[in-house]
């Protein structure tokens, strides 16, 4: 039987995290907080008890650094999945992460999508995330992906039937570090039972 709940969550933190810059290289390593992050949220995923659970990671280092956490302490190996990677931010290397509320005079591409310019649009992002989602999804088992922030935000409007632009412009669907969103499938498409929850950092600075 396909799976029928899914699991997504942003990767720890790390030191571009801190600085608050877009389009950090990919073997951007977590920082001793988001190290203890990602034990936080391997802890608390393994408490779930989840049925044949199967972690898989974006092939960037902070993801695949989470992602092993998760998968240690529940006693499964890490399936890198090419296609829930961070966005490809163009001319905005290096940019405040406020702008993506600020600036959104500078999204439009030529073609009409939202996007960075010179890199990936919203809508590109959403459909590869959501290809490398079929095979995964076809598998029986518990589906748990470790992804970021961008590429979580993208994909969910469409997921869920949202309107991605206003789901952008209200950061709806904003994760912290090692936020979990939650999947469950229903006879009309998925349904969300908690979206970015950080409940399981509670108390950690």
């Amino acid at each position: 039987m396909p799976a029928r709940r899914l699991f997504l969550i942003r990767h720890a933190r790390t030191a571009s995290n801190v600085a608050q810059t877009l389009g950090a290289g990919h073997d951007d390593p977590l920082d001793p907080l988001g190290e203890r992050q990602a034990q936080a949220v391997a802890a608390h995923l393994a408490a779930l008890n989840l049925p044949a659970p199967r972690v898989y990671a974006s092939p960037y280092r902070r993801a695949r650094q989470t992602a092993q956490a998760i998968a240690d302490a529940l006693g499964v190996p890490v399936t890198v999945l090419v296609g829930v990677q961070e966005f490809h931010t163009g001319s905005w290397v290096g940019r405040p992460y406020s702008h993506l509320q600020t600036h959104h005079h500078e999204w439009l591409h030529e073609d009409g999508t939202l996007g960075f310019p010179g890199g990936e649009s919203l809508q590109g992002v959403a459909r590869r995330f959501q290809a490398a989602l079929e095979g995964v999804l076809e598998e029986e088992g518990t589906p748990l992906v470790v992804s970021h922030g961008g590429a979580l935000s993208s994909v969910l409007p469409f997921l869920l039937g949202t309107d991605l632009a206003e789901a952008w412009q209200t950061s709806r669907y904003q994760h912290g570090n090692t936020a979990v969103t939650e999947l469950v499938w229903e006879p009309d498409g998925w349904v969300a039972v908690r979206v970015a929850d950080g409940g399981h950092l509670e108390g950690m600075l």
